[in-house]
């Protein structure tokens, strides 16, 4: 009885840390989501740029430019999306399923916390190209040419605000110049523990395929 008992508290302990780990994964995939959903509303606008026709006479090079961001801006869009939507599927369940016990948990969330980072680059380089899109669409179709450049210096200058409280979020509360992206709900003493099957798969595999076969008891099966 006391292996019983003893196993009971290991198990305890796992459920606890597993309490906190889910939390991560939920933090995990609620960004991957808002990306993804965000991807989604910029990607019908690349569309929509892409299926416009150029005018006739407009230059190559500034078609070449327009077409070249906007067809980076859709794509990465798609990317994410894709990602994102695998990420969400795959992650908790890897987390929920994996045959690894807790360690499959561990593994699940820093997998997601990996990826966090290329999903974040894709994501500001779209916003990006979406910008260079956007400023070649003025050029693109006439227009007058102060009006163009004065449209232009504005998107600029947005696009230059942006980048400036982006790069002051991040110092602030992102990952550049905090430590916290260090901590994590890993509880370093309950390491040895990860490795724990799962026991009624042991024993079931354990045994011989007669011991694990049921006998017929009459009245327990329904007639047909």
């Amino acid at each position: 009885m006391l292996s019983v008992y003893k196993n009971s508290a290991v198990s305890s302990a796992q459920l606890h840390q597993a309490d906190i780990r889910q939390r991560e994964v939920d933090f995990y995939t609620n960004n991957y989501w808002i990306w993804g959903s965000t991807a989604v509303i910029m990607a019908g606008f690349a569309f929509g740029q892409l299926t416009e026709a150029i005018p006739e006479g407009t230059d190559e090079t500034l078609a070449l430019f327009y077409l070249g961001f906007t067809s980076l801006c859709l794509s990465l869009d798609l990317c994410i999306i894709t990602w994102t939507v695998l990420l969400c599927i795959w992650g908790p369940g890897m987390a929920l399923r994996g045959q690894g016990g807790m360690k499959a948990y561990n593994d699940a969330v820093l997998f997601l916390k990996a990826e966090q980072r290329t999903v974040y680059l894709a994501f500001v380089v779209s916003v990006i190209a979406y910008f260079g899109s956007s400023c070649c669409l003025l050029w693109v179709y006439p227009s007058r040419t102060s009006v163009n450049i004065f449209s232009t210096c504005i998107l600029l200058g947005c696009l230059v605000g942006m980048a400036f409280l982006q790069m002051k979020l991040e110092l602030q509360i992102g990952g550049l110049g905090n430590n916290h992206e260090d901590v994590d709900g890993r509880i370093r003493a309950f390491v040895p523990f990860e490795d724990v099957a799962d026991l009624d798969t042991f024993v079931a595999s354990a045994l011989p395929e007669s011991a694990q076969a049921t006998t017929f008891q009459r009245g327990m099966y329904a007639s047909a």
